[in-house]
Parts: structure tokens; sequence; C-alpha cells
């Protein structure tokens, strides 16, 4: 089975939370939301940032999937827990 390909907006986002604690906090309050409600919130962030970058715009409307979230979600989480361990 080839290697899944992981879109690169998909990786930005994910660096960039890894990165930020303000963006990180941010991002694992979403995942107290309903599916519904996440994902509303998520339309709206694409839609305001649509034209300004059109690469997150599109990575915001497809982490309204609920199981690309969850897969974003845990790669952010393995990757900071990565990162505490090696300080």
């Amino acid at each position: 089975m080839p290697p899944l390909e992981i879109p690169e907006g998909f990786i930005r986002f994910t660096h960039a939370v890894v990165k930020s604690a303000t963006l990180r906090e941010w991002f694992y309050k979403l995942e107290a939301l309903s599916e519904r409600d996440r994902g509303a919130w998520l339309l709206d962030m694409a839609r305001h940032i649509r034209g300004e970058d059109e690469d997150l715009a599109v990575t915001a409307f497809k982490l309204r999937d609920p199981k690309i979230y969850r897969a974003v979600l845990a790669a952010v989480r393995e990757r900071v827990r990565h990162i505490d361990r090696a300080i």
C-alpha cells in the first residue's frame, strides 16, 4: 500500500498549531463542541479567510469532517508530546 499523501495545507496548519500555544488552546477547545457546532464554526472561519489564504480556507473547510478533525487533533497532540519529551 503506498504511503498516504497528506495535503500541504494540513501540514502547514498542524505545524502552526503545534508551534503556537494560543492556536493550540483554540484548536483543543473545538473538541468540546458538538460536531455540528464545530463544523459551523470552521465553515465560518473558511468563509472569512477565503481570498486571503486559499489553502488555509480549504483546510478549515475540510476540518469540518469529524474524522479529519480527529486525525489532525491526534497528530497535533502526538507532536506536542514528542516535543515535550525532548525538552
